[in-house]
């Protein structure tokens, strides 16, 4: 496989922010999932999104020819591609849970497709009780996270809605606890695996700068500004 990605980027920003890197893992998984037809899934398409863990992307790639040894660099645990079905209630408590450091770094940071969402860092994080076997807390109310669209549609929280994801994230893995008591679908079929089916097949053998040159935007990380300006202004000792 030769094929030519625009992706430079600090290796942590994947557990901060939106990359163009996770846009291209979320946007293939969503994608195998649903190219034979969404019949199979018994969901309307505008209500199927796809969740990645950052953490679980482990290598940047830089522009140029790759190869699928690159591919599975990024992606070396041998994940598969799952589907869980949650309500709107539980996505949005997903995301409130992945996000509850952020803007510091943590490995259950959100790379998406489908979900436009805000994460508010000026408010506290409500922490609730102790997930289930988990070292991570759920949330108590939802406070930093508001889910603008879904899909271009109208967020629902009582809606269902599938997500695409991971087997460890399926199976409840870092903060995504809700999703292990929801109902899942496992396809068997290995991350590293859809991806490249995705640039070949979806994409022609080439990812432009086009596409994904950039993060898409579909995540919008409101700071301190006052703290930031503060930070910006501080220079090291001579």
């Amino acid at each position: 496989m030769a094929s030519l990605l625009f992706y430079a980027t600090f290796e942590i920003d994947r557990k901060t922010e939106e990359t163009n890197l996770g846009d291209l893992i979320t946007d293939a998984m969503l994608w195998y999932v649903t190219k034979d037809g969404v019949d199979t899934l018994g969901i309307a398409e505008e209500n199927i999104v796809a969740i990645t863990n950052g953490g679980g992307i482990r290598a940047t790639i830089e522009a140029g020819d790759i190869t699928m040894n690159d591919i599975n660099t990024v992606l070396p645990f041998g994940n598969t591609v799952a589907v869980v079905y949650v309500t709107g209630e539980v996505l949005l408590e997903s995301l409130e849970a992945s996000t509850y450091s952020t803007p510091e770094a943590i490995g259950a940071f959100p790379q998406t497709s489908g979900i436009e969402f805000t994460v508010d860092t000026t408010i506290a994080y409500d922490e609730g009780e102790q997930y289930e076997g988990s070292t991570y807390y759920g949330p108590a109310s939802i406070q930093r996270v508001t889910i603008t669209s879904i899909n271009g549609q109208e967020f629902d929280p009582e809606a269902t809605y599938a997500v695409v994801t991971n087997d460890f994230l399926a199976a409840g893995g870092d903060t995504y606890y809700a999703f292990s008591v929801s109902d899942v679908m496992d396809t068997g079929a290995p991350m590293d695996e859809a991806v490249i089916a995705y640039i070949e097949e979806k994409l022609g053998g080439v990812i432009t700068a086009d596409a994904y040159g950039e993060a898409r935007g579909d995540i919008t990380i409101i700071a301190d500004e006052t703290e930031a300006a503060e930070e910006e202004t501080l220079e090291p000792a001579a």
